[in-house]
């Protein structure tokens, strides 16, 4: 089950180091200060709507690669388990603290996906290097819930943020 996910089941890797595996996978540890500096690096050069393509695109690649990987390489319980352990990885790659959204079963007008998102990793780094933002700043973040659930449902699934840490925010929202 999604919810019984644990690093140390995902993780591989020698202790003297060398490649380290996600799910099977060849993974990196990057620091988020370096991804920081990247994302300022990108919107100096190129310019912010550029930067943001750049950024929402590897997320969405990021979150597609690993749907895909997660598919083939763990038993899972039920499609479903599958389809919604994306918060749950990627609270386990470090990227943010998600914490679901809890509705009445009795409302109608809903998102496909909702998730409240704490710790992002990419609002800290943005507020850290650059300045608050008057648009939400967590582009990989939405690129990886978007790559990940049209993957897990085989429709393109869109994920926005409507409140975000960046802007100044309490906290962020994301919907799909």
């Amino acid at each position: 089950r999604y919810t019984d996910l644990e690093l140390t089941q995902l993780l591989d890797f020698q202790p003297a180091g060398g490649v380290i595996r996600f799910a099977g996978q060849r993974a990196l540890i990057t620091d988020a200060v370096a991804l920081g500096l990247l994302r300022k690096e990108l919107i100096e050069t190129v310019g912010l709507t550029v930067a943001r393509g750049v950024l929402t695109r590897f997320g969405y690649a990021h979150g597609w690669r690993v749907a895909a990987t997660l598919q083939k390489s763990l038993p899972w319980d039920s499609e479903r388990d599958w389809r919604i352990a994306g918060g749950r990885l990627h609270m386990l790659q470090g990227a943010v603290v998600m914490e679901p959204v809890s509705r009445d079963p009795s409302e109608t007008d809903v998102p496909f996906a909702e998730a409240i998102w704490h710790e992002s990793y990419e609002a800290e780094q943005h507020l850290l290097n650059l300045e608050r933002s008057n648009e939400p700043v967590c582009w990989t973040l939405c690129g990886y819930a978007s790559g990940y659930l049209s993957y897990a449902t085989g429709k393109e699934i869109y994920c926005i943020e409507e409140k975000c840490l960046g802007c100044g925010d309490s906290k962020c929202k994301m919907i799909g």
